[in-house]
């Protein structure tokens, strides 16, 4: 599986110009825990999370509180970020995810094409794949065949993540369609014909 398969797109960014307050907000608003940070072209620059942007916060407070008329400027993005950020492409195995969120310890990986950003995938989007069980992804599968033939013209069994479709032959033109369907479906670690 592949991170195009789990990530969740389009993406919520902020700029680094964007105070740490506005940032905040946003992550409050959308439920996100971590941002990408882009310049004015839309590029990918750097990545906060809501651990960087508090730290931030706080600290600017305090150096604030104990200062008279020098006080510095309110903190932006571009304070907080972490840069260079990890980033990888559509089509980045989920494992590799996995393990560069746990090395470098992020709670998201954005995912790129050149230097646009195209979807983000965070550990929530990981649990969802690892907590997947085979009824769920079988029901997953089964409404996107309907929905795409508008009636039920195939069956779908799963078992432990390796999907059978009955009702088509393997020569069928339309099992690269299925095919295509089904594997998008989180969980699903291969797709055969009977």
């Amino acid at each position: 599986m592949h991170a195009r398969h789990i990530m969740s797109s389009p993406v919520t960014t902020v700029t680094r110009s964007e105070s740490v307050i506005d940032c905040l907000r946003t992550m409050e608003t959308t439920g996100f825990t971590v941002l990408p940070v882009v310049d004015d072209s839309q590029h990918l620059t750097g990545i906060v999370s809501e651990g960087d942007l508090l730290r931030e916060q706080f600290r600017w407070s305090h150096s604030k509180a104990g200062e008279n008329d020098t006080a510095r400027e309110a903190p932006t993005a571009a304070d907080a970020m972490s840069s260079p950020v990890v980033a990888m492409t559509a089509e980045a195995d989920i494992s590799d995810l996995a393990s560069a969120m746990l090395k470098s310890r992020l709670r998201g990986i954005p995912i790129v094409h050149d230097k646009d950003i195209i979807g983000i995938v965070t550990r929530r989007d990981l649990i969802s794949v690892l907590t997947m069980d085979d009824t769920h992804i079988a029901h997953e599968i089964q409404h996107r065949l309907d929905v795409y033939s508008g009636t039920r013209r195939w069956d779908v069994h799963v078992a432990g993540g390796s999907v059978t479709i009955d009702g088509t032959e393997r020569d069928d033109p339309e099992c690269g369609v299925i095919a295509a369907l089904a594997e998008t479906v989180p969980g699903v670690n291969d797709v055969s014909f009977s």
